[in-house]
């Protein structure tokens, strides 16, 4: 399907980083995917560093085994596009690689991502039964397996993409954990956008050490 048969269709595509995105945080989602906000840290730089290898496009074949970097998939079923950091292929197998700077977080936002790989390579008729998570501060693969489950859960986060970028407003920042290392904290301003705030906050005055929630 063209381009133009996708806006014809009326579905709006979905990047498969926007699953991610969704899955940690939907405000974060909204300023990337709607908005076009983009700031980096030291988190992102190093995400950036960690794909040097994978980025570069290429092909490497021995004894059977097919491996590609830099592969773009996409899904006419579901609206979904982006591209794998690495594909392993083998006779009809199809085994996503996902590179990650962190630590691997079992059932976290990453699994979405690489899920929508597989649903991806699926759809152009690839077995898909395992994927890999490549944890760059860890230097080793952590399988993923492919389940229905897994299958459902991206289906589900293509959806609240969707939704977010049909919206008329952005959501309200969580205001946790979670933002302390966020690469648009500044841009978002949790404390003030969290929902939370009954009177207009006194942007003048300074705070005093000790109130800084960072």
């Amino acid at each position: 399907m063209t381009e133009d048969a996708r806006a014809d269709s009326g579905v709006q595509e979905v990047p498969l980083s926007a699953l991610e995105h969704v899955a940690y945080c939907q405000r974060q989602t909204a300023l990337i995917h709607v908005e076009g906000v983009w700031s980096e840290n030291v988190e992102t730089v190093r995400g950036d560093l960690s794909h040097t290898a994978v980025d570069l496009p290429g092909i490497q074949r021995r004894r059977g085994l097919t491996t590609i970097r830099s592969l773009p998939v996409w899904s006419e079923i579901h609206g979904l596009r982006g591209i794998c950091d690495v594909v392993e292929f083998e006779h009809h197998t199809a085994t996503p690689v996902e590179y990650k700077v962190g630590r691997y977080q079992p059932g976290g936002p990453a699994e979405l991502q690489l899920g929508g790989q597989a649903l991806c390579l699926i759809e152009a008729g690839f077995d898909v039964p395992t994927g890999y998570i490549y944890s760059v501060a860890e230097r080793r693969r952590h399988p993923v397996p492919i389940t229905a489950d897994l299958l459902d859960a991206v289906i589900s986060a293509t959806a609240a993409v969707r939704a977010l970028l049909a919206a008329a407003t952005l959501p309200a920042a969580r205001n946790d954990t979670r933002c302390r290392k966020c690469s648009l904290r500044d841009d978002c301003l949790p404390e003030l956008t969290d929902g939370r705030r009954q009177v207009t906050p006194d942007l003048l005055t300074p705070r005093p050490l000790g109130a800084w929630s960072d």
